[in-house]
């Protein structure tokens, strides 16, 4: 049995390279939960946290085979962390942004029924247009509407 515990990060991430089950483990043992209060902090929503936490670590073990760290891979693992709870605060803006602009024209000056009815109507035509976009043309509309940026979408659909 290997003790991976004594191994420094540089020959764990040389094992996991190999496709090494229990280097991955150790690495997720030794980071999990330094990202975790990082990604909890920075959000303030511990579910949303956890779930980019598990992304970064999910996405290290589907790239281990191609995965080139120069530096420290603390260093690495923090910053993609970063990167992910910017994309997510992004996401929350743009959502924010989405819904204020749809309550200010519900909500209009004159709050008329006619220019809400308008606007239902505009999101029954790009549904019904969106319906009629071939299928990958589809998704890609559906993943750029939750926020994905060009390289996720890229990522989601090999």
């Amino acid at each position: 049995m290997v003790l991976y515990s004594a191994h420094t990060d540089e020959m764990l991430l040389n094992l996991l390279r190999e496709g090494d089950q229990g280097a991955f483990t150790e690495i997720y043992r030794r980071y999990w939960e330094k990202l975790f209060y990082l990604a909890g902090k920075k959000i303030n929503d511990l579910t949303e946290a956890e779930s980019i936490v598990q992304e970064v670590f999910l996405d290290i073990w589907q790239r281990r085979t191609s995965l080139n760290i120069q530096k420290a891979l603390d260093g690495y693992l923090v910053v993609a962390v970063k990167y992910r709870i910017i994309n997510y605060m992004a996401k929350l803006d743009r959502k924010s942004k989405y819904q204020s602009y749809v309550h200010d024209k519900q909500t209009d000056a004159d709050g008329s029924t006619e220019n809400w009815l308008r606007l239902d109507d505009l999101r029954s035509w790009l549904a019904l247009n969106v319906a009629k976009l071939p299928e990958r043309c589809r998704v890609v509309y559906q993943y750029r509407e939750e926020g994905l940026s060009h390289k996720q979408i890229a990522a989601q659909m090999h």
